[in-house]
C-alpha cells in the first residue's frame, strides 16, 4: 500500500502534464505565423430569409449595412466599403435590402508563389471569431453560405443561436501596433 500512493501521484502528475502540453500544442496563437497575402473580394449580397414568418427579422438598408460592416470586420476584412441597395422605404424595414461590398481578405500564400510570398506576404495566424445572433439566425445562415467562402476559414460551428464560431486567418499584429 505504501508504494501505491506514490505511483498514483506520479500517474496523476503525468496525466496533468500531458493534458497541459496537449492544450498548449492545440493553441494556434503560440504557433509560428503563416505567410499570407491580401486578396481583394467583391460581393453582391441580398438578404433573403429562408423561411419568412411572423418572427422573421427584416432590416432597414442602414441596419443591414451596419450589420454587414460589423460582420466583415469581425471576420478580419480590411478596407471594407459597404453600400446598400434595394431601398424602397424611407428608413423602414425592407423586404429585399442588400449591400454591395468590396474588401480584402487574407489567404495563405501558396508555395508555388514564392516571389509574392517574399514581397507581399504578411504574418498571419488562425483566430477564433464569434458572430453573435444580434443579427438574426437567417442573416447568420446566409453569411455562412455566401460570405464565409470568400475568407480563409476552418472549424466552423454548427447552427447560429445564440452564436456562431469559426476560425479565420488574421494578420499578426506587430509590436508597434499594440502601443
Amino acid at each position: 500500500m505504501r508504494t501505491a500512493r506514490p505511483i498514483a501521484l506520479v500517474m496523476l502528475a503525468s496525466s496533468l502534464l500531458f493534458v497541459s502540453l496537449t492544450a498548449i500544442a492545440a493553441d494556434d496563437s503560440t504557433a509560428a505565423p503563416l505567410a499570407a497575402k491580401w486578396v481583394p473580394r467583391k460581393v453582391h449580397f441580398m438578404y433573403t430569409p429562408v423561411t419568412p414568418s411572423n418572427v422573421t427579422t427584416y432590416y432597414s438598408c442602414d441596419k443591414l449595412q451596419a450589420q454587414m460592416t460589423t460582420i466583415l470586420k469581425q471576420l478580419g476584412a480590411r478596407d471594407a466599403v459597404v453600400e446598400p441597395f434595394g431601398c424602397a422605404t424611407n428608413g423602414g424595414a425592407e423586404r429585399f435590402a442588400g449591400v454591395d461590398a468590396t474588401f480584402s481578405v487574407l489567404e495563405p500564400a501558396g508555395s508555388s508563389d514564392q516571389a509574392a510570398v517574399s514581397s507581399d506576404s504578411v504574418d498571419a495566424h488562425w483566430d477564433k471569431v464569434t458572430l453573435r445572433s444580434g443579427a438574426s439566425c437567417d442573416l447568420i445562415e446566409q453569411v455562412k453560405r455566401e460570405i464565409l467562402p470568400l475568407f480563409s476559414t476552418r472549424n466552423p460551428s454548427s447552427g447560429c443561436s445564440p452564436r456562431f464560431n469559426v476560425e479565420v486567418l488574421r494578420a499578426v499584429k506587430s509590436p508597434a501596433t499594440h502601443s
